[in-house]
């Protein structure tokens, strides 16, 4: 009856998928033994090699303190061939796990070859550690152990010695595998994490670099044609925007470089920008600014407040005939800085309902990239005036 069932259970597809998978296993360590079994990283090296150093020297504590001295030239070089058995087995599985690929596997089979790669390196490791001392030493451990254990015959303390240590070896590869599996596994899913941050940042960077290229031809494009008109009307204005734009687009080229700018630069740039509209705006446009003295050194990405102005502009004050005005103010609460910009709307806003353009849109998807979701812009529409507002993290951590 027992041999029925475990005839039946050897025949199990699973049981024989498992077994010419280890066959196939078991085949292709034949070809590590050719290749180069030392090439490891230094962390590798220290942990290995070190804790085998570790358990030799601990092992031979135990043998001098607890065993006689007539036994003491037999597990000293049994202790020393384990040794060197399980150095070796340590670099044979380290280097099939990379080969076969273990991680791509099961659990299932990777626990099953952990197991059955323990029990077959722990038999070999024992094999050469019994063949070296019961050579030399044999008749050493013979009388010791026939001193404790009367009439005991040379087989069995052949036996026990074997079984012993095979099963105390294919106890600690397991340990040594699992530990060895785990922290691969680990260092691997840090490695993953660490790729995909720096594709993140590759992108980021990709797509800023991409909004800026489409924020500086947009505004550059509303000026020279501002100018172009100019030049046919007032020569002498249209030179003083030409200026004023050359310094524009220099800070653009300049900012361009990094992804924040203190308040101070923008302002700064953004009174040119105000000063080339108003050459051709004349007395429509009146431009207000409350900014505290405090705010200059915060930070924000560079030509934001020129966009928002020029959003001010394009869909406010050059389509009032009569023209508006645009006041800009700023505050601090904490580690949040905000900025909001106001201008006058046409009175028939409400009924054409224009889009601000791409500029806000692209101010939005800069923040959100710069500050991972804690920046912001808001708009709204209060007694026939449009609002902007803008919030951006202060501190090294945003």
């Amino acid at each position: 009856m027992i041999l029925t069932r475990l005839k039946a259970t050897w025949n199990h597809p699973q049981v024989q998928k498992n077994w010419a998978e280890f066959t196939a296993y078991l085949k292709s360590l034949r070809s590590l033994l050719n290749s180069d079994l030392f090439d490891a990283s230094s962390d590798f090296w220290s942990y290995h090699t070190g804790g085998i150093i570790i358990a030799i020297l601990f092992d031979l504590a135990l043998n001098t303190i607890l065993r006689s001295t007539s036994v003491w030239d037999f597990y000293t070089l049994a202790g020393m061939t384990w040794g060197a058995g399980f150095f070796f087995s340590g670099l044979i599985l380290r280097s099939h796990y990379k080969t076969a690929e273990w991680e791509t596997q099961t659990h299932a089979m990777v626990l099953f070859k952990t197991i059955a790669s323990s029990v077959f390196f722990g038999f070999f490791i024992v094999v050469l550690m019994s063949a070296v001392t019961m050579t030399l030493y044999f008749d050493d451990l013979y009388y010791y152990r026939s001193y404790q254990d009367g009439g005991i015959s040379s087989a069995k303390v052949v036996v026990e010695f074997f079984f012993q240590n095979w099963f105390t070896t294919a106890f600690y590869l397991l340990c040594w595998m699992m530990l060895y599996i785990g922290i691969t596994s680990r260092r691997k899913t840090k490695n993953i994490e660490v790729d995909n941050l720096r594709l993140q940042n590759s992108l980021k960077e990709a797509e800023l670099v991409s909004l800026a290229n489409q924020l500086n031809p947009h505004f550059l494009f509303n000026a020279l044609n501002n100018i172009r008109f100019m030049i046919h009307e007032d020569a002498a204005n249209a030179e003083k925007m030409l200026m004023s734009l050359s310094s524009v687009l220099r800070y653009s080229l300049d900012s361009s470089k990094n992804d924040k700018v203190l308040l101070e630069d923008e302002l700064e740039i953004s009174r040119r920008y105000i000063d080339l509209i108003q050459i051709q705006f004349e007395e429509r446009l009146l431009f207000e600014l409350d900014i505290p003295a405090s705010l200059l050194v915060c930070k924000l990405p560079p030509m934001v407040l020129q966009m928002l102005l020029e959003n001010a502009v394009k869909h406010g004050i050059d389509n009032i005939r009569d023209g508006g005005t645009i006041n800009v103010s700023a505050a601090l609460e904490g580690r949040l800085m905000t900025i909001r910009v106001g201008n006058d709307l046409p009175e028939d806003y409400t009924r054409k309902r224009s889009e601000p353009g791409i500029g806000l849109f692209n101010i939005g998807q800069r923040l959100d990239l710069l500050y991972a979701g804690h920046g912001s812009i808001e708009t709204e529409v209060t007694e026939n005036r449009f609002y902007v507002t803008v919030t951006i993290p202060q501190g090294s951590d945003k």
